[in-house]
């Protein structure tokens, strides 16, 4: 899988960060997520997750996007923290820029800098 996972190195109890290389698919989106229910790594202290994107090739279209959402949207743990997205290509800043405008079950917000994203989950 080309997703890594990272606690915050100032903030390890609030923010975990998960790092995508290479390319990523729909389906390893949703396998991570549950990975990461399924091992308790997102838990009531984790205040927010940061999705580090960049660089990375995110093999998604509107429909795998869809299923994404769906996805996130049944995990009741998902509805209670910040997902910030820090991206730096246009083509796939669209995906977290219509989830934060579309989508009121989840906090979904674009970055383009990591400090930008750990402000906005610590606030």
């Amino acid at each position: 899988m080309a997703i890594k996972y990272r606690k915050h190195e100032l903030h390890p109890e609030s923010i975990l960060i998960r790092d995508f290389d290479g390319e990523v698919s729909t389906n390893e989106i949703i396998e991570s997520w549950e990975y990461l229910i399924s091992e308790n790594l997102i838990n009531d202290s984790t205040k927010g997750v940061i999705n580090n994107i960049s660089g990375c090739a995110l093999l998604m279209d509107m429909e795998g996007f869809k299923v994404v959402l769906n996805y996130m949207k049944q995990q009741d743990i998902l509805k209670k923290v910040k997902l910030a997205v820090i991206c730096d290509d246009p083509k796939t800043i669209v995906f977290p820029a219509l989830g934060e405008r579309t989508e009121n079950e989840l906090r979904i917000k674009p970055f383009s800098t990591m400090n930008a994203a750990v402000n906005w989950v610590l606030d």
